[in-house]
């Protein structure tokens, strides 16, 4: 399959600029084939579609997909404990192996991998999609991408990669170099734009001069993207890149292996990741509680479902995310009618203090939203063990001081951060102030959540 790639505004004008309503439909009339030819592609679906209906009208809508049963993540898991002979990817698989010619893999940061496989039909809708994402947050054939992802098998590796190719952009793949020579290639291959966690972008910022000798400012980078983790939904974060960069540009994008690699893409207005996988995938928002629709409108809060109505090799039906959204619009002055969200946590990521469900997100947006004066936007919060959600006593949470911070300071600043998390989120902390630089940086994910017996 040969598209002409787009060099207008819009890389998909025909869906992307229709109303939400009539993309809805124009999906749930595909969407019944699929449901229907599940059962006899794949034995994982075979059981839990057994007593569903078939319907043999065209719904006008998604509500008819709150009938039929949610997959998550350990339903993957145990489909490939039970892979047989032929069939790597388990109970999961949708086709023959011959008729696969890629496998992709989850990061692993939430448990153990899963992984996906991508038929070439398959590998030509990711291909096109993401390029789709990436025109959305600004970049164009014109463009020399860095790509910082250091993992080709991954979501965010490979399937990135092939996109900024697709797109007619010059890709260079710089990711699992030491920092310095990634540093250094950046101005040599008149890199405009790059991409890479929020993470890896704000240890840029902080330790560019350290590495090469110079400002973050100074690399010649025009564009921005970042994506793999929430972060950049948080103003202070944004400010602190655009302004180390020295950019206006700094675009945030979503996507998982389970279902597509990227479809969500942030436009020029610069508020919240529009949907941009219509074609392929639809999109439920539910309650993460009850699991029942909620309906897309501005302000509505809840966990992002998607359903693969074209894949073939790992196809996924009512997908639970785990990522918990907030929609900002649905409406854009860009033209763009799907819904705006963004990111604000994980149900893995989920922390429970007493009564009191809160996301480490959530801690950091307070400790940054009001110390950004006294402390950096990094954090550490610990679990004894791997598996603890619950905490009985306060939360042990690590946060690191501004160099401009006296020593002395540290504890007044510790209980005064005690003090706003306690009237805004109602949990109790035990905070340490840290020294500058103690706290760890990643060049992929840097995880806000750590286990003290894995450390010891």
């Amino acid at each position: 399959m040969t598209e002409k790639v787009p060099m207008g505004r819009y890389w998909d004008e025909e869906l992307e600029t229709a109303p939400w309503l009539d993309v809805q439909a124009w999906q749930a009339a595909r969407l019944v084939d699929f449901v229907a030819a599940l059962p006899g592609r794949c034995s994982l679906y075979r059981e839990e579609l057994d007593s569903v209906r078939v319907l043999t009208s065209r719904p006008g809508s998604l509500s008819f997909l709150a009938d039929l049963p949610f997959t998550v993540k350990d339903d993957l898991r145990r489909s490939q404990e039970d892979a047989a002979p032929g069939s790597p990817f388990g109970r999961h698989q949708g086709v023959p192996l011959n008729r696969i010619v890629q496998a992709v893999s989850s990061s692993g940061t939430t448990g153990d991998p899963t992984y996906f496989a991508l038929t070439a039909r398959d590998l030509d809708v990711w291909r096109h999609t993401v390029a789709g994402v990436f025109h959305t947050a600004g970049v164009r054939s014109d463009d020399v991408v860095a790509h910082l992802v250091a993992l080709p098998m991954v979501a965010g590796g490979l399937p990135y990669a092939d996109a900024y190719r697709h797109l007619g952009a010059t890709l260079a793949w710089l990711g699992g170099f030491p920092s310095e020579r990634i540093l250094r290639s950046l101005p040599r291959l008149q890199t405009s734009a790059l991409m890479a966690t929020a993470s890896f972008l704000t240890y840029l910022v902080d330790h560019c001069a350290d590495i090469v000798g110079f400002q973050a400012k100074d690399l010649g980078l025009r564009k921005l993207i970042g994506g793999g983790e929430p972060g950049l939904a948080e103003p202070e974060i944004r400010e602190k890149i655009l302004q180390g960069f020295g950019v206006d540009h700094l675009r945030e994008v979503m996507g998982l292996g389970d279902v597509l690699a990227c479809m969500w893409g942030e436009c020029d207005e610069g508020s919240g990741m529009h949907f941009c996988a219509q074609r392929t995938v639809a999109v439920e928002l539910v309650d993460p509680e009850t699991g029942v629709q909620l309906p897309w409108e501005e302000g509505a809060r809840g966990e992002a479902v998607y359903t693969t109505f074209t894949r073939e090799a790992t196809p996924t039906l009512r997908f639970r995310s785990a990522d918990h959204v907030v929609v900002t619009g649905m409406g854009c002055a860009c033209g763009r009618t799907s819904p705006k969200i963004r990111c604000v946590g994980r149900t893995d990521d989920m922390l429970i203090y007493k009564a009191m469900n809160v996301f480490p997100t959530a801690i950091r947006e307070v400790v940054i939203s009001r110390f950004s004066d006294v402390v950096e936007p990094t954090i550490r919060i610990w679990k004894e063990r791997a598996e603890q959600v619950r905490f009985d006593n306060p939360i042990p949470l690590e946060v690191e001081a501004r160099p401009e911070l006296e020593p002395g300071g540290y504890p007044a600043v510790a209980r005064r951060i005690e003090a706003e998390l306690r009237t805004q989120l109602q949990v109790r902390a035990d905070v340490a102030v840290m020294t500058p630089g103690a706290l760890p940086r990643t060049s992929y994910k840097t995880p806000l959540v750590y286990v003290r017996e894995q450390e010891r």
